[in-house]
This record gives C-alpha cells, sequence and structure tokens, in this order.
C-alpha cells in the first residue's frame, strides 16, 4: 500500500515566510505606494536613511527554532506515523488472504460459486482499504491545515504587535527558498529576539494548557 503523506517543513517554511512578509507597514508605507507618483521623494528620504525603521527576520532560522513549529511537526510526525501503520497492517492481512486465495485456486479447493464469491470479497476488501487510506490521509491533512493556519496566525499577529513596539515601518523576510531581500547588514537581523519572544509566549502557553 501507498505510505500515507504530508509535507511539513516545506509548507511551513513557506507560510510562515508569507505571514511575517504580509506583516503591516505602519507609517510611511502609504508612501511607498504613491512611489509611482512621487518617484523622487521617495527616494530622496530612503537615501537619506531617516524616513524608515527596517529590519529583517531569517524564517529559515525561525521555524527551525521556534518551539510551537518544532511541536506542530513532530506531532504530525507521529500522527502519521500510526496511520501509515494502520494502513500497513490492514495491508499485511489483504495480502496474506490473496495468497490463500490463489494458493486455494490453483489446487482447485473452489467451486465456481466459491470462487466468485471470495473474489468478491477480496475485491471489496481492497476497495475498503483504499478507502481507509484516502480518509486517513484527508482527515490529517485537514486537520495539519487547520493547525498550521494557526500557527500562521500567531506569527503574523506577534510580527505586527513585535513592530509596533519597537516602532519598525518595515520587516522583512530572509529565507534560503524565498528571499526578496538581496543584501542585508546583519545588523538589522532581529530573528533572534523575535524567536525567543515567541518561544517564551509558547512556553507559558504550553504551560497553562498542561495545567487544565
Amino acid at each position: 500500500m501507498k505510505k500515507i503523506t504530508l509535507v511539513l517543513s516545506g509548507l511551513m517554511m513557506i507560510a510562515a515566510s508569507a505571514a511575517i512578509c504580509s506583516c503591516d507597514k505602519t507609517g510611511k508605507s502609504e508612501e511607498v505606494k504613491k512611489a509611482g507618483a512621487e518617484p523622487e521623494a521617495v527616494v530622496s528620504k530612503a537615501a537619506a536613511g531617516s524616513s524608515y525603521k527596517i529590519a529583517f527576520v531569517q524564517i529559515d532560522t525561525l521555524t527551525s527554532q521556534y518551539q510551537k513549529c518544532k511541536d506542530l511537526e513532530e506531532e504530525f510526525k507521529k500522527k502519521r506515523a500510526n496511520a501509515e501503520s494502520t494502513i500497513q497492517q490492514k495491508g499485511k492481512s489483504f495480502a496474506s488472504q490473496m495468497q490463500e486465495f490463489q494458493r486455494k485456486y490453483q489446487s482447485n479447493q473452489y467451486t465456481q460459486p466459491q470462487f466468485e464469491q471470495e473474489q468478491a470479497r477480496l475485491q471489496k476488501l481492497q476497495q475498503d482499504l483504499q478507502e481507509l487510506e484516502a480518509r486517513l490521509s484527508n482527515s490529517l491533512q485537514e486537520e495539519y491545515q487547520k493547525e498550521f493556519q494557526a500557527l500562521t496566525d500567531t506569527i503574523q499577529n506577534f510580527t505586527k504587535s513585535y513592530a509596533k513596539e519597537k516602532n519598525y515601518d518595515f520587516i522583512l523576510c530572509k529565507s534560503s527558498g524565498i528571499d526578496n531581500v538581496l543584501y542585508a547588514n546583519e545588523a538589522y537581523d532581529v530573528t533572534e529576539e523575535v524567536v525567543n519572544a515567541l518561544n517564551k509566549r509558547y512556553s507559558k502557553s504550553a504551560s497553562k494548557d498542561s495545567k487544565k
């Protein structure tokens, strides 16, 4: 039987990138929208380096060090393994029954009605097994998407509040797969601060949940 598969880390990195990069731009962001109409004004302010406060986050680092990301990935790896184990056990049982069916058929132990009855039963068993595999896979996907959307919202909302607290107009994202920053001075890298704050908040939330 085919293994039930879920793409975890890749999707997590992509969605987290989208979440952070969609962070609310405050104050001067409206001037950027007007860049086509007032290019000289916008360029001169950017060149002056006094109008905008900008930072960036390494998404690869965030998704590898944010404990909630790691916990979510580990949780669904276990659920996927359990689902695959269930399918594998039922698949072995089906394969064993098929071998027995073929053995009896080759040794002429079936009457024609018995052969047709057993053949129909095995076909139904195979169909049920395929449907179970599809249900488990779809259920895992739906549950993962729901949990992952909550994770994405957490990162996005935190980044917005972090930007407001630190008075950042822009928080850019950098990653090995999705990178819209050609160059960034490491002095403006706030990844560690963001990850530490997220982990601190998540740790408190997990502690409260464990006490319920």
